[in-house]
């Protein structure tokens, strides 16, 4: 994603001299007619970069990653309705082109975001236990019953408390998967440590470079 929305913004930077350069040329006709889809592209793309960035982050898990990408669709939702009613704040590039836009080209660009929409389908399926989310406040008698003993022990553990009160993200910690087993086996499938590929091959290159 950076590559993309590096190149792109050069590829506007620039975009006079490669029309210039590319006069009287197929090409250059073609770029002509696509004008609009190619001043769209660097907005949308530092759009997507921005949202790959906090799917990379060291810390992040299924849950993080489900309000991550929920937060991005409802921007998306917004972005359609904004490009639809031709408000271009969130999309400087394009806005740069704004006479030349027709009603078309902005139907394409809402389409493409509507498609994208559907990606992330799967995750957002998921149903996060509200246990996991806030595990000192949520009433025991609304959680599975063969959860409600050890839970009840977690919240009677004033220095688990304590973590959680201070930000800490206490599935994360040791003394959970040691000390409540039960809550971490159910607990363990929310807060795997790879859900995106990149962390599973930063891993691997760290593990390749040490052993080069």
């Amino acid at each position: 994603m950076p590559i993309k929305r590096e190149l792109s913004s050069v590829f506007h930077c620039i975009w006079d001299s490669i029309v210039s350069f590319l006069a009287n040329t197929q090409l250059g006709e073609q770029l002509l007619a696509n004008e609009c889809d190619v001043f769209f592209l660097p907005d949308i793309f530092e759009k997507l970069n921005s949202l790959n960035k906090q799917l990379q982050a060291k810390d992040s898990d299924l849950i993080s990653s489900k309000s991550d990408i929920a937060a991005f669709l409802r921007k998306l939702q917004l972005y359609m309705n904004n490009i639809r009613r031709r408000a271009f704040e969130q999309f400087p590039f394009l806005a740069s082109v704004n006479n030349d836009l027709q009603d078309n080209d902005l139907a394409l660009h809402a389409e493409y975001m509507e498609n994208m929409q559907t990606r992330f389908g799967d995750l957002l399926m998921m149903v996060i236990p509200t246990w996991l989310s806030i595990p000192f406040e949520v009433n025991i008698a609304d959680i599975d019953i063969s959860l409600q003993e050890p839970l009840i022990e977690l919240q009677s553990d004033e220095i688990m408390r304590a973590k959680f009160k201070d930000g800490n993200n206490v599935w994360k910690t040791n003394d959970v998967a040691a000390k409540y087993h039960l809550l971490w086996d159910k607990a363990q499938l929310y807060v795997i440590a790879f859900p995106t590929s990149y962390l599973g091959e930063s891993g691997f290159s760290c593990v390749s470079q040490l052993l080069s």
